[in-house]
């Protein structure tokens, strides 16, 4: 591994030599592995997905040897908890709108999630009231919305229909 631009060589299933960059590297159930992206020829990262595999730290010289891939999909999924909250830390900052409730009180709400559906032409938005509590002691609220140009959210709506209700159920559900 090459420790001032922090990048090394795999092969890649065509036995071709791919050269890859360190994102970040970290220990989990002794285990040590690295998250990388690909390099092109001319030395920039490819788009697409960051990858992973184990490695072992050479007490000689600091280096990664005996890099391998993730085995298991529990690894696959605690790797995805890391870049999860790796991308949380760095994230801006919450999303923030402001509501009038129906007495005509202006709430400022963090935005949770965002979505769209095919199926009805619209996109959603699942909020809740911005405060120091913790996600999971707030009552989550929906709405459908219309995106600025910027794709802020710029007006929010009703949602008006039961098969709209239950397609942002689903959606909750599963996050």
């Amino acid at each position: 591994m090459n420790e001032e631009t922090q990048e090394f060589l795999i092969i890649g299933e065509d036995g071709k030599e791919q050269k890859c960059r360190v994102v970040f590297t970290f220990d989990a159930e002794e285990k040590s592995y690295v998250l990388f992206s690909l390099i092109d020829e001319n030395g920039n990262e490819i788009p697409g997905d960051i990858s992973a595999m184990t490695f072992d730290y050479d007490d000689n010289n600091g280096e990664m040897t005996n890099l391998q891939p993730v085995e298991t999909e529990a690894e696959w999924e605690m790797i995805n908890e890391v870049v999860l909250t790796l991308l949380n830390e760095f994230e801006e900052g919450p999303q923030l709108i402001t509501v009038t409730d129906e007495d005509g009180t202006d709430q400022v709400c963090e935005v949770i999630h965002t979505f769209s559906s095919e199926q009805f032409g619209k996109s959603y938005v699942l909020y809740v009231l911005a405060s120091d509590e913790p996600i999971e002691e707030k009552d989550i609220f929906a709405a459908q919305y219309i995106a600025g140009n910027d794709g802020t959210i710029e007006e929010l709506l009703p949602i008006e229909t039961d098969a709209e209700w239950e397609f942002v159920e689903d959606i909750l559900n599963d996050l």
